[in-house]
């Protein structure tokens, strides 16, 4: 699963991978947690689709289905669905409708993973080798909140670990290249068949991953040091 992350790039460097002229000045995060607003590119919701165009936006990390009401929204909004597996995320119910129409993209510099250590749940950082910018597979959706208003709101896809991370932890986050952005963006209902090949755990060489404080283990703290090594 991915329950943490890191989005540490400047606005410039998130606007020249996405193809996009960012006026946003968002600044570095280090412990990015479930429910709190992260960004994403999607596509903009005008009817022509021709139109539709790539744009920045803050979402709340923690999906609720447009659909939700009662005591189903009470639950989802209490304990947010912050991944969705890649694997069925086209047959349930809670998700294919996203799938199918409102997939987007979530930059990030890496995210964290633990490990049940001697000492408890030790946490690691993992990110690329260059600590460069990657894009998540994730899926939007505007949803009703509790209190009757609307709040648009993501899932990150995530798939069976790859080579480099099946000794760390079961799952990985979907990372979609840069060269299928737009047929990841842009694809509808029709052509979602072409999107499985794009789900695929990331090849070896992809992932370097170190432990880090535990610290990071409160989504009150943030700042440089959470993604500092540990020393020995």
């Amino acid at each position: 699963m991915c329950g943490r992350f890191f989005l540490t790039s400047p606005p410039s460097d998130v606007g020249d991978l996405f193809d996009l002229a960012l006026r946003e000045n968002f600044p570095p995060r280090y412990n990015i947690a479930p429910s709190q607003p992260i960004a994403v590119i999607r596509q903009n919701d005008s009817p022509v689709r021709d139109a539709r165009q790539r744009e920045f936006a803050l979402v709340r990390w923690g999906f609720i289905p447009g659909w939700a009401r009662g005591e189903h929204l009470q639950r989802v909004s209490a304990k947010p669905l912050i991944n969705a597996r890649s694997e069925t995320v086209d047959e349930k119910p809670t998700f294919r409708s996203a799938y199918k129409r409102r997939r987007c993209l979530v930059p990030a510099n890496g995210f964290y993973e633990w490990r049940a250590g001697a000492d408890g749940k030790q946490p690691f950082a993992i990110q690329r080798p260059d600590a460069g910018l990657i894009a998540f597979a994730a899926i939007w959706e505007t949803a009703n909140d509790p209190d009757g208003g609307e709040i648009d709101t993501a899932a990150i896809l995530t798939t069976a670990s790859g080579p480099d991370l099946r000794g760390l932890h079961a799952r990985e986050p979907v990372v979609i290249a840069r060269e299928h952005f737009a047929l990841w963006l842009e694809a509808d209902e029709r052509d979602t068949g072409l999107l499985s090949g794009l789900m695929a755990p990331a090849p070896a060489g992809t992932w370097d991953y170190y432990p880090v404080s535990k610290a990071v283990n409160s989504p009150r703290q943030d700042g440089p040091d959470m993604i500092a090594p540990l020393a020995a």
